[in-house]
This record gives structure tokens, sequence and C-alpha cells, in this order.
């Protein structure tokens, strides 16, 4: 494919020049997702081998215990906002029985 006449050399090169770029750029970004994937392959097998100073029952055990204190940090926070959700219907019902008996008040006084 040739140039339309009177193109100036300049753009001839930069139109020969942009998709090698693009295809170095895309390379580049794609050898950095590689060495992250490879960094991620490397500790998920350090974690798995073990080779580090902890016995894996002693990693595991702490694990479990954060777990534990997580799901029982969960689970104070879902009882008290039970226990306030409980107090505002408790509140709602003994409102809406003090609404109903001046109700009945009144209609008995226009009575």
């Amino acid at each position: 494919m040739t140039p339309p006449a009177g193109t100036p050399l300049w753009a001839i090169i930069l139109i020969a020049i942009v998709p090698s770029l693009a295809t170095i750029i895309v390379a580049i970004i794609q050898s950095r997702q590689i060495r992250g994937l490879r960094d991620q392959q490397t500790a998920t097998k350090w974690e798995i081998t073990n080779d580090h100073s902890a016995p894996l029952r002693a990693d595991m055990d702490e694990k479990h215990e954060r777990v534990m204190q997580a799901l029982d940090g969960l689970r104070d926070n879902m009882n008290g906002e039970f226990k306030t959700v409980n107090e505002r219907v408790a509140n709602a019902e003994r409102e809406h029985l003090q609404l109903r008996e001046d109700i009945r008040e009144l209609r008995t006084r226009e009575q």
C-alpha cells in the first residue's frame, strides 16, 4: 500500500511507528500483570508449603483465633442492633396503645 501523493515523510514514519508502539505498550502492560500474578503465586506457595519459621498448626490456630474474634465482634454488634430494634418496636407498641387509650377517653368525654 502506497501513501497518497504529497504525504510528508514524517507522517509516513509516524503511521509506521504507531502500531509498533502500541504493541510495545501492550507487551509491557501484560508483562507487569504476569509479574503480579507470579508474586501472588509465590506468596500462596509460601503459605501452602509453610517454608517459614512458624509451624503450620500455629498459623492455622492464629488465623482461626482472628476469625473467631471477628465473628464474636459481629455477633455482639448484631445483638446490639437487634436489641435496639426490639426496644424501638416495644416503644412503638406502647405509644400505639397509649394513643388508643387517649382516643377512647376522648370519645367517652364527648358522649
